[in-house]
């Protein structure tokens, strides 16, 4: 069930993933390091405005509307009044923020960055009110829907000359489209319905996990700001290129696996009990680590011609090294947030989890202090990674205290000895160049990678593959009959 819920959620964020690879190769051409770097700064202003003030409310919408699946008008109107509440608030002291602004230049960025946190805030509503209807094709439907608008409007615009304005406002618009696919929930409400006691449920459920929406956000965008208080916005959109890129692929796998393991732990836990849940757990740890570990070995020793491949020329000086610094980041972090901080969502003890988030960002924050002048871009990625060490080392420590987790499975090491038989293969490939050569050495790659998996039987693949090619033959058998 792990595997087949996992390739559900792949194949729900494949496109999306794929459309938002071509658009960094896209806008890496098309635009300066400097417009790159105004572009990061922007969707980061958003990013936390958005965690502050917004996702509580996405939370609470999808933690509440199961007991309201019957009659959830009340929920959906309270909801969306509460969203426009929101919205009101941050466009007054957005706009008092802006006036404020010393510097006339940034002041338009401001205005963006609150306009967009507003679409994106609605575009997360409506994804959240979806997910909780166990809808997952509306699911896929609407982030594919997004992000071809936004790709596509933002590059033509940008093509036309209207810069970094150009692809936010393709953004905003892909953003505000999209959720058509689901306006028959919000049709036909009524202010009568909202329901006062209700939204103060929401806050008291969901308003004290924004601390740790926010810590987060440092964790992963605070390293742009400082790159552009202490350098320049170039600097900032060479950085943000390539780690956009490593989080773009190492973070898109370790997330998907997240989708499909934690919903199963939870019903492990609640139906059959602590060891109900360990079992289950140690089928997810042995996916992340099966799917993250050769993810992160061959994004590391392929970055230079993933560079190439992607990134424009101008945003490919030290790209190569960032991404691996990045990706060893990622993976730290992938590994303390998809399984390690289980410990406290199992346990409903969240306080862990945001002292962990809480000591990896104060953390974040010295090390950018630290390494950024005297390092530049590359003291910002090993910052990150300095960061997200110390979160795991807090949240493995922790831990224990709340829920004890069952240690990673005894099969670990044959997918390290898997991993580490692919990276001999790819050795031999580091001379090859281009797209063509790329795909040749990505396919290698997983063709060494599951044959050594299969032959080292991680995970009873043996079995499994038995019994996949046994289900296929019993499916041709009667066209055969037929024919």
């Amino acid at each position: 069930m792990l595997i087949q819920h996992s390739f559900q959620y792949l194949l729900g964020r494949i496109i999306p993933g794929a459309v938002s690879l071509l658009a960094l190769a896209l806008y890496t051409r098309l635009m300066s390091s400097d417009q790159y770097g105004l572009y990061a700064l922007t969707i980061a202003a958003m990013s936390m405005i958005n965690a502050v003030c917004f996702q509580w409310l996405n939370l609470s919408l999808g933690r509440f509307l199961p007991a309201h699946e019957g009659r959830p008008q009340k929920l959906l109107a309270t909801s969306l009044i509460g969203f426009l509440m929101l919205v009101v608030a941050t466009g007054v002291l957005g706009l008092a923020v802006a006036w404020l602004w010393p510097d006339k230049n940034l002041r338009w960025l401001i205005i963006f960055a609150v306009t967009i946190s507003w679409a994106q805030a609605w575009f997360d509503l409506n994804l959240k009110l979806v997910n909780a209807r166990l809808e997952p094709i509306r699911y896929g439907l609407l982030s594919s829907i997004k992000a071809s608008i936004a790709v596509s409007l933002g590059t033509s615009l940008l093509y036309l000359g209207l810069g970094v304005p150009g692809i936010l406002l393709g953004l905003m618009v892909g953003l505000l489209v999209s959720p058509l696919l689901v306006r028959k929930h919000w049709l036909g409400l009524s202010v009568q319905n909202y329901d006062t006691r209700l939204l103060k449920d929401f806050i008291v459920y969901g308003a004290p996990l924004t601390l740790a929406f926010l810590l987060t956000l440092v964790l992963d965008v605070s390293d742009r700001f400082f790159l552009g208080w202490f350098m320049n916005a170039k600097v900032v959109g060479a950085y943000a290129a390539a780690y956009d890129l490593a989080q773009l692929f190492l973070g898109m796998l370790m997330g998907i696996v997240h989708l499909a393991a934690f919903p199963l732990a939870v019903r492990a836990l609640e139906e059959e009990g602590y060891e109900g849940a360990c079992n289950q757990l140690r089928q997810n740890a042995l996916l992340l680590l099966s799917i993250s570990l050769p993810a992160t070995v061959g994004l590391v020793l392929l970055a230079g011609n993933v560079v190439t491949v992607v990134l424009g020329v101008t945003f490919r000086k030290e790209a190569a090294i960032i991404i691996r610094i990045v990706a060893l980041a990622i993976f730290v972090g992938g590994l303390k947030s998809f399984y390690f901080d289980y410990s406290f969502q199992l346990a409903r003890k969240m306080r862990g989890q945001v002292l962990a988030i809480l000591l990896a960002a104060i953390a974040n924050v010295g090390f950018n202090l630290w390494w950024i002048p005297v390092y530049g871009a590359l003291g910002a990625a090993y910052a990150t990674l300095g960061a997200f060490i110390v979160g795991l080392f807090v949240s493995v420590y922790l831990g224990r205290k709340a829920f004890v987790l069952p240690p990673f499975p005894k099969e670990a090491y044959k997918v390290v000895l898997a991993s580490a038989g692919m990276s001999a293969f790819l050795l031999m490939t580091l001379r090859w160049h281009g797209p063509a050569m790329l795909c040749v050495q990505v396919i290698l790659g997983c063709c060494v990678y599951v044959i050594f998996l299969v032959t080292l039987n991680v995970g009873k693949s043996r079995l499994k593959l038995k019994i996949y090619f046994g289900r296929i033959k019993q499916m041709l058998l009667p066209v055969k009959a037929s024919s």
